[in-house]
């Protein structure tokens, strides 16, 4: 346990939560539990909560006083302990054929391991979400094996399409939406990640566990048509942590 966090103005209208400076599954699980049970406790007095790494954004109702609110929290109403932390596990489809893992080639000459290699090292992990930005809902996952790990690219492609599957330094990710973009792809997913049509709009959402299956270019085309008429059901386990 990283302990109680600082709870501080963070505007007008919103606090901030920080927790130690680290990027790590035990301090975002503290993260997340606190976020569940503010959004249960206080939901007629807040907008939104917004996590990131080791801290969290709550954005209060004008009505809401916001130091009244900082000093209900550091009343100790609030407790890590006091929300059970489930293990919600979804399971990603990705082809990794190099169609779509465009810098796959680039990424064996770098790593000194052949793309089989780089496939079942990226396909074993189980990735934290950690939170969602850059673009709407692009998941920041944790749990990269460090062997996989390589440099962001020097000069970033125009267009990554939406459904890409990138490595930066230590992490990996999917692109939501088509966008300019520097980490190296290695593969791309036929599920769409971001509707604003839909509630909640997110696909995946901070605290969940992503963990991806290889496909094939057939496969492919028929989980994306499936996906598309919303008929392709996604594989969720949930467990305890």
């Amino acid at each position: 346990m990283s302990g109680f966090p600082k709870i501080k103005p963070f505007g007008e209208h919103a606090v901030l939560l920080e927790w130690q400076n680290e990027i790590s599954h035990s301090v975002h699980s503290e993260v997340i539990n606190f976020q569940h049970h503010i959004n249960k406790a206080f939901k007629n007095q807040i907008v939104e909560t917004v996590p990131a790494y080791c801290s969290l954004a709550v954005y209060l109702k004008k009505k809401t006083g916001r130091d009244t609110f900082i000093t209900t929290l550091n009343s100790g109403i609030v407790k890590p302990e006091s929300v059970q932390n489930k293990k919600r596990i979804i399971h990603i489809p990705v082809c990794y054929d190099l169609e779509f893992g465009v810098d796959l080639p680039e990424m064996t000459q770098q790593l000194k391991m052949p793309v089989d290699e780089i496939i079942k090292r990226h396909t074993a992990g189980e990735y934290p979400v950690y939170f969602l930005g850059f673009l709407p809902g692009f998941p920041y996952l944790g749990g990269l094996d460090p062997a996989l790990a390589v440099k962001r690219k020097q000069t970033p492609k125009t267009l990554v399409q939406a459904g890409s599957v990138g490595i930066a330094d230590n992490q990996t990710g999917v692109y939501t939406m088509d966008s300019p973009g520097g980490w190296n792809i290695i593969g791309r997913s036929p599920l769409h990640f971001f509707d604003v049509t839909k509630n909640p709009p997110n696909r995946v959402q901070a605290g969940d566990w992503i963990r991806f299956f290889p496909i094939s270019t057939a496969e492919f085309q028929e989980i994306e048509a499936s996906d598309k008429k919303g008929d392709y059901v996604i594989k969720i386990q949930t467990t305890d942590v």
